[in-house]
């Protein structure tokens, strides 16, 4: 029995042999899907397949798949696009676990690898990727090149060898992004290619899918979408469609889809297919056609009347014979109505009316409808129309004053009208109190002018519709008191006008305003507030820049409406556009100008309030500027205090809060002050000639006295003064020389010019300490000494010199003790020549300039200016702005300032010394008697 067995197991190995796999064929179907094709003989059903890759052909893939004879097929999908390797398949039939057929032959799929190419060559390229999953991405280099890295999406990932020159990386996870990913191969030549790729997602069931029916012709389907998804590409946009069960598909948008409903056909079993590059969706509705009917009203009509409305509309469709529930909105009311109506003809138009209703007023309105026992369709769309007017008119007067009678402009305006195309005329009527006359024109445009007569009068106002009615109204025209104007300020959000409560205010305020100065009131407006409110904002769009506008406040009282307030303002102030006129000729004068100008600071016309003038003189002779800042209660004149024999430029501008404007300018020439001029030369022509008129009968006295004084005597002889003596000595001698000693005789001049030698000794230095003369005794130097301590002035008949410190006497000493030590006083008449301090000078009498010299302590510095008022003493003189020792300090004309330094011993002066200024101690001070 096990022989049979064997011998029976063998024929059919043998038979299996016979009936394996051929002919194997493949194909790539995409770049991952290959499909493999083999015939198969034999009743085995079952088929091991293997996929290799490369030329050495690693087995990637291995398995069993059913199939049925003759033609069998098997699709793969590869991880690795197919264009990376050579992808090869080959397949042998198995009957059981143990018996199987030959291997078929290998049949193979060739990728790009091997294809010549400059290029690098990526792979998968514009291809569609599933997002979530992980995917394989392979770089072929150019011939000759090496594949260096590879990117995906700005990120780099590690190589994986496919063959000799390819390379992949792996990419787990995809992440969706609108616009794709990039991918990214550098090879050993620095070249380097992107490819770009979308990463997606599979379509999404259709939510809440429904269909409706607005006129049981055409039946519309509906749905929410599941996941947005990027249209960009093909492959990546989903496509929408709709099959009916025993009819058809149709293509569809995103959201909806329509299709003819069946004649006769009630029940419907729909489903809507979405499907992209990853797959399809789809969601299946059944439904009955009659609980699906939607009707929508069409062709609204309302028709307004003053208190009620008429609204029409249309069913268009296949509803004879069915009943309708329909209901009308009204807005802003929220007022609701509902109508039954019984369809009878398919034309049959649906009419309802609606009221009450306020008369010139807006509503909206919207209609809808639904088959009786169903939801209700949706709303027409939304009709807005105004009642016709029971027509309110808002009305205002205005007066303006002539010479003998007033002007009157009456002005309205609709209240709460949206429909003023229905009036179609108005009637203003004007009774005149004191004259009991009355005058009704019929005009159609909304104001109108009428002459009265001064006094109160009454005005009304109808307007004439044509369908419809109005009210009348009325107004009470009261005279104006004169009130003084207050200034306001605008800005530039507008005006704001505020006012007191008036009890007799009963029903309100009215507000007037206009633009000052104009001659007709075209820009005349007014507005009313109620009784409780006392201020009002005004916005800056209907008010221009740089123009007056005046304000009218109104009280509204049970006669009519009174003035109660006026104001008058600027919205912006401007700079004047206009220049003072100056009065031509001024009246000018040697020493001043008085200027006087006309300028009407009232006028309306100004862009900005009239705060003052600016007057500007400008001097020529010095380039000089003054300024005025006149206001404007001053007169329209100024006096400038000018100088004589000048040439000035006078320019005036008128000034606003926002600056001055243009400039009146004038050039003046002051004249000479000729009696100044008369005075100067008559003055000292009279003093002569009443001095010549004095002197006059003494003519021969005067004419002796000159003679005495200008001829020398006749018998007198005159030689060089030898000065050999002490200085002293030449002074007593002379001293003694008088007079009438001197008589007129023959005068000998011997030119006899003396050394500097012998002039020496009047000069004192440290070398030489004592004249050249005979020496005096000790008793005559001891008096010389005291004396020269004791000076108490000097006048301007002597010499004053200084003599050096001299060591003195015992006798002197002692005499020193009881001795004055102070100089009492100088006279500045005198001619100072030098002088050294030591004792404190206690006061210098100021001759032409110096008024006052004070001494403290010891002086330390004094500062003069141009000329000297005042001296302090302090301490030690040091210095008179000198950084060495100065013997001599020679000053000019007039000594200005003086400053302290190092030490100074002695100074000299030139001509006149206007100051004198103490130093330390007065050692001496002796005088010479010529």
């Amino acid at each position: 029995m096990r022989a049979l067995s064997a011998v029976c197991f063998l024929l059919l190995a043998l038979s299996s042999v016979r009936c394996s796999a051929s002919q194997v064929e493949v194909r790539a179907l995409d770049t991952w899907r290959l499909e493999v094709r083999w015939n198969a003989s034999g009743a085995s059903r079952t088929h091991e397949v293997q996929v290799a890759r490369t030329s050495l052909f690693q087995v990637v893939f291995q398995g069993n798949v059913s199939a049925r004879a003759p033609l069998s097929m098997w699709v793969w999908k590869s991880e690795l696009p197919l264009q990376c390797a050579d992808n090869s398949v080959r397949v042998r039939s198995v009957f059981n676990s143990t018996a199987v057929s030959a291997w078929s032959q290998w049949a193979t799929n060739h990728g790009q690898q091997n294809v010549p190419s400059t290029k690098a060559r990526l792979f998968p390229m514009q291809e569609v990727l599933q997002e979530g999953t992980s995917a394989h991405f392979c770089c072929i280099p150019p011939a000759g090149a090496q594949v260096t890295e590879i990117w995906f999406s700005n990120r780099t990932y590690e190589m994986t060898p496919v063959d000799e020159h390819v390379r992949a990386i792996e990419v787990p996870s995809l992440e969706f992004k609108e616009l794709g990913v990039t991918f990214f191969c550098r090879d050993s030549a620095d070249s380097g290619k992107t490819v770009l790729n979308y990463v997606t997602f599979p379509p999404e069931k259709p939510q809440d899918l429904s269909c409706t029916t607005r006129d049981l012709k055409i039946i519309t389907c509906e749905w929410r979408r599941g996941r947005q998804l990027d249209v960009a590409h093909p492959l990546r946009r989903c496509q929408y469609s709709l099959r009916v069960q025993d009819s058809g598909e149709v293509q569809c948008a995103e959201e909806s889809c329509e299709f003819a409903a069946l004649p006769g056909r009630g029940f419907y079993n729909i489903s809507v297919v979405v499907r992209n590059g990853l797959g399809e969706e789809s969601q299946s509705y059944a439904f009955n056609i009659s609980h699906r009917v939607f009707p929508v009203p069409q062709y609204v009509l309302v028709s307004p009347g003053a208190t009620d409305v008429e609204v029409s509309w249309d069913l268009k469709g296949n509803f004879t014979g069915l009943h309708f529930i329909c209901q009308i909105t009204l807005e802003p009311t929220g007022k609701t109505t509902e109508w039954q109506f019984f369809v009878s003809d398919p034309e049959q138009r649906l009419r309802a009316t609606v009221q009450p209703l306020q008369p010139s007023s807006q509503y909206s309105t919207r209609v809808r409808c639904a088959l009786q026992g169903n939801d209700w369709g949706s709303w027409s769309p939304t009709d807005t129309f105004s009642t016709e007017p029971l027509v309110t008119l808002d009305i205002w007067t205005s007066i303006r004053d002539q010479v003998h009678d007033r002007s009157l402009i009456v002005l309205w305006k609709t209240f709460n009208s949206g429909s003023d195309s229905n009036i179609e005329a108005f009637e203003v009527c004007v009774v005149q109190d004191s004259t009991r006359s009355s005058a009704c024109v019929k005009v159609t445009e909304m104001k109108v002018n009428f002459t009265v007569a001064f006094g109160q009068c009454n005005v009304s106002v109808r307007a004439v519709t044509l369908r419809g009615s109005s009210i009348t109204s009325y107004m009470s025209v009261q005279p104006e008191p004169m009130l003084k104007e207050k200034r306001i300020v605008g800005n530039s959000e507008g005006f704001l006008l505020s006012w007191s409560t008036l009890s007799s205010a009963t029903c309100g305020y009215a507000v007037e305003w206009y633009m000052t100065g104009n001659a007709v009131a075209c820009d005349l407006r007014w507005r009313k507030v109620s009784a409780n409110q006392t201020s009002l904002s005004l916005s800056a769009e209907g008010f221009r820049k740089g123009h007056r506008y005046t304000f009218k406040i109104f009280s509204c009282q049970t006669e009519g409406h009174r003035l109660y307030e006026k104001r008058t303002g600027y919205l912006e102030e401007q700079e004047p556009l206009s220049a003072p006129k100056l009065l031509y000729p001024p009246s000018i004068f040697w020493s001043s100008l008085l200027l006087q100008w006309s300028f009407d600071e009232e006028d309306s016309k100004h862009p900005g309030f009239i705060t003052g003038y600016r007057l500007t003189i400008q001097e020529h002779a010095g380039w000089t500027y003054r300024f005025w800042n006149i206001s404007v209660e001053d007169p329209h004149s100024k006096s400038v205090p000018v100088k004589e024999d000048q040439h000035y430029t006078v320019r005036l501008a008128a000034c606003t809060r926002a600056g001055c404007g243009p400039e009146s300018v004038h050039t003046i020439t002051t004249p000479q002050n000729h009696y100044l001029l008369m005075a100067k030369v008559m003055t000292p022509l009279l003093i002569l000639i009443g001095c010549c008129f004095c002197l006059w009968p003494c003519k021969e006295t005067l004419k002796g006295i000159a003679v005495d004084i200008f001829s020398f005597p006749s018998d007198q002889r005159m030689k060089v003064l030898e000065l050999d003596d002490s200085l002293f000595e030449v002074s007593e001698m002379l001293r003694v020389l008088q007079v009438e000693d001197c008589k007129c005789c023959n005068l000998d001049s011997v030119d006899l010019r003396s050394s500097m030698e012998e002039k020496s000794w009047l000069i004192f230095t440290e070398e030489r300490c004592k004249p050249a003369g005979p020496s005096l005794s000790e008793e005559e130097l001891a008096w010389d000494e005291l004396a020269a301590e004791r000076v108490t002035g000097m006048t301007n008949l002597t010499y004053l010199s200084s003599l050096p410190p001299r060591t003195a006497s015992p006798a002197l000493e002692s005499s020193r003790s009881h001795s004055a030590k102070y100089v009492a006083s100088f006279n500045t008449n005198d001619y100072v020549t030098s002088f050294n301090t030591t004792e404190y000078i206690t006061a210098v009498s100021p001759g032409d300039y110096v008024t006052s010299i004070k001494s403290g302590d010891y002086v330390t510095s004094f500062n003069t200016g141009k000329y000297v008022t005042s001296i302090k003493s302090s301490d030690y003189v040091t210095s008179f702005n000198t950084t060495e020792y100065i013997t001599p300090v020679s000053p000019g004309d007039y000594v200005t300032s003086i400053k302290s330094g190092d030490y100074v011993t002695s100074f000299n002066t030139g001509d006149y010394f206007s100051s004198v200024s103490p130093g330390n101690h007065v050692t001496s001070a002796s005088t010479v008697t010529m």
